[in-house]
């Protein structure tokens, strides 16, 4: 809305000036005769070539005056490029922005110009001129200011090689060590192999895809680009608007809540986690580094399609795609319908939401595993007391029945809850 209200005071001044049109008092670009007397001063550190900028013109609008604007280079080979066409000045709004932020004064001119795409380099100097007219001899009105112009030929690929290095950055920092070997459980494997999946970056703590971590990921490195690209563009770090915090914190807070559910329903107690590490059932740094994360965690819930995962993922891909055509341009005052906003915050609640109402397996799995140990210990105490060292003994027989009977069921609810292989070591230890 505040760019909308600047180009329109700007586009009337221009209106105002081409009523005295006149002819271009410089037309051979010959401006050594004349000092460069009025002060312009500029709104970015960069030029952005093919795109628009705002100068601040150290003078009162003359409404009798045709303005001028003239881009030149060393680099830029024949006559300088701009004219009347390619500039429109009015006088400062009394509500501009530049008048708060101390740039400007109310007695000061704004100059709106259209920056050539042809003056586009790798943030090279370049002259900017710009003058009035009121009559064909001199300029009333002369400034003249040198500023580095940069290009979206170089800004994007850069953008793009800064998102990569820092991704794979990322993804090498999080690659661990993993046991390799016999010992070592499918998952690990292909996770070591898959370092750079980002949903196996974002897996949450029981090692499998993270709906919420991965929104996380998908609109940070969005935001990031974005304003890598202003800042390479303008020079000038942009403001990011209250729609784009949300989105930001609307993941973040379905992620935190996440976690906290994924703690308290999904995790094995630490006894219990020892015991099952000793027999091989799950790798050395528990079920995050044995379950493998895929892409069909996203959209699934205890292995069946979850609609409300499917439509947050699809609101997310329509406001990232929104963000990357506007963000751009309009970073700062980015918004999407309120409604939109309040299906992303729903679909998280709900998926937090059955997160906590799902059925407590983790918990059934735990007593079953507690159980498994107490018969264990059963076992090694009737071994003991009547001198046996090998479970084949059938002075130990009734223990041992009893803990393979409860080993067989622990092992079939493992590999229900976990999804991880079922357990072939079912034999009590005398150890």
């Amino acid at each position: 809305m505040r760019s909308f209200l600047l180009g329109l005071v700007v586009a009337i001044g221009s209106l105002a000036s081409n009523a005295y049109a006149v002819d271009d008092c410089m037309g051979n670009n010959d401006f050594a005769p004349y000092h460069a007397g009025n002060q312009l001063v500029p709104t970015s550190t960069f030029l952005p070539a093919g795109s628009t900028a705002d100068f601040i013109l150290k003078a009162p609008f003359d409404p009798k005056a045709t303005y001028f604007v003239k881009f030149d280079a060393h680099y830029l080979p024949g006559a300088p490029l701009g004219g009347a066409a390619a500039i429109s000045v009015a006088q400062m709004p009394e509500n501009s922005p530049y008048i708060k932020s101390g740039l400007a004064n109310k007695s000061d001119s704004l100059a709106r110009v259209d920056v050539p795409a042809a003056l586009g380099s790798h943030w090279q100097t370049a002259h900017v001129r710009i003058y009035g007219c009121e009559n064909a001899n001199s300029p009333t009105i002369n400034s003249r200011l040198d500023m580095k112009v940069s290009s979206g030929a170089w800004s994007t690929p850069t953008v793009v090689l800064a998102v990569i290095l820092l991704y794979l950055a990322a993804a090498f920092a999080f690659r661990t060590e993993l046991p390799t070997g016999a010992d070592a459980p499918t998952g690990a494997v292909a996770a070591r192999q898959r370092f750079l999946d980002p949903v196996v970056m974002t897996a949450g703590i029981d090692g499998k895809g993270s709906l919420s971590k991965l929104q996380i990921l998908f609109f940070t490195v969005i935001v990031f680009a974005l304003l890598l690209f202003i800042l390479l563009r303008s020079g000038e770090l942009s403001d990011l608007s209250q729609t784009v915090l949300l989105l930001l914190g609307i993941a973040a807070v379905g992620s935190t809540a996440a976690k906290g559910a994924d703690l308290q329903q999904n995790r094995l107690d630490f006894e219990n986690w020892e015991w099952l590490r000793r027999k091989n059932w799950i790798g050395v740094d528990g079920l995050a580094r044995s379950n493998e994360a895929r892409w069909s965690d996203i959209l699934t819930t205890d292995g069946e399609f979850d609609i409300y995962r499917y439509q947050s993922c699809i609101f997310s891909l329509v406001v990232g795609g929104a963000l990357l055509v506007v963000g751009v341009s309009q970073l700062a005052s980015f918004e999407i319908p309120t409604t939109l906003l309040g299906v992303l915050g729903l679909s998280q609640v709900v998926y937090v939401a059955g997160k906590l109402v799902s059925p407590p397996a983790m918990a059934d799995l735990n007593k079953a595993i507690k159980n498994l140990r107490d018969l264990e210990k059963a076992v090694q105490a009737a071994a003991v007391s009547r001198g046996v060292t090998d479970v084949k003994d059938s002075r130990i027989s009734t223990e041992v029945q009893k803990y393979r009977e409860a080993a067989a069921v622990a092992a079939d609810m493992f590999n229900s809850v976990t999804s991880l292989e079922r357990p072939t070591n079912l034999e009590p230890s005398l150890t």
